[in-house]
């Protein structure tokens, strides 16, 4: 697979799994508010700073690709270029278990304010939508919870996301199987299947 694609279908996934996923329990978090919901545009479902930390990840990234689409495989590494590889990937780890989810937490503490009070299910539940499904459940599940769920999951993108840019780079030489049949015959015309008829 072309390195280009693969580095769009992993943007895409990064942005699918940490930006959209938190922003999507925020907003349904802020539907279980019920009656004490307030106004969408206070609810701070979108966080810049969350966003940019998300986005820089993705900028920090695009280097990764590029070198693994130009460097050969097997090229000798100087130590040199072995400090930069091993400063930059300090920096991504870095950014990706330090930064990432410092700014979700305090996101989800400061500004959508989701603490053990704020109860979403159970019977002090504040969700009341199918006909008090939510608060006949006799479990107490506070917002708190889902903020450290979701914590969770960033981490485990983040491990998920290193082992499979471990695999990738090891891989990126390989050609895919059944591409290694030739085309040609030994005498150098191409080769045409026979006619089922």
């Amino acid at each position: 697979m072309k390195t280009m694609t693969v580095a769009g279908k992993t943007f895409g996934f990064i942005i699918g799994s940490l930006l959209a996923f938190p922003m999507g329990a925020a907003f349904l978090m802020w539907l279980a508010d019920g009656e004490n919901r307030g106004r969408f545009d206070n609810a701070k479902i979108i966080s810049v700073r969350y966003i940019m930390s998300v986005l820089l990840l993705i900028v920090f990234l695009i280097p990764f690709f590029v070198v693994a689409h130009r460097r050969k495989v097997g090229a000798s590494l100087t130590w040199g270029e072995a400090m930069v590889a091993a400063t930059y990937v300090f920096w991504l780890l870095f950014w990706l278990y330090g930064v990432l989810p410092h700014e979700y937490l305090n996101w989800a503490d400061a500004e959508l304010a989701w603490r053990p009070d704020m109860k979403v299910i159970g019977p002090e539940a504040s969700w009341t939508w199918w006909h008090g499904l939510w608060s006949s459940i006799p479990l107490t599940i506070n917002k708190q919870i889902f903020r450290d769920i979701i914590a969770v999951l960033i981490y485990a993108v983040g491990l998920g996301g290193f082992i499979w840019a471990f695999s990738y780079w090891n891989k990126r030489g390989e050609t895919p199987a059944g591409s290694d049949v030739e085309t040609t015959s030994a005498y150098g015309r191409p080769l045409v299947s026979k006619a089922k008829g």
